[in-house]
């Protein structure tokens, strides 16, 4: 049986992680929305 070999060397490339950017993004838009919301709340009283 023969040996199947890419021509070059380079190391097999993994595949790109995906960009965290977004869900952090979120998480802070969400904790924002949150923190605003209960100082508003404790204004309001």
């Amino acid at each position: 049986m023969e040996s199947i070999r890419p021509d070059n060397t380079d190391p097999i490339p993994l595949r790109p992680t995906p960009s965290q950017f977004g869900t952090i993004m979120m998480r802070f838009v969400g904790l924002l929305a949150i923190a605003i919301a209960i100082l508003a709340f404790v204004y309001s009283r």
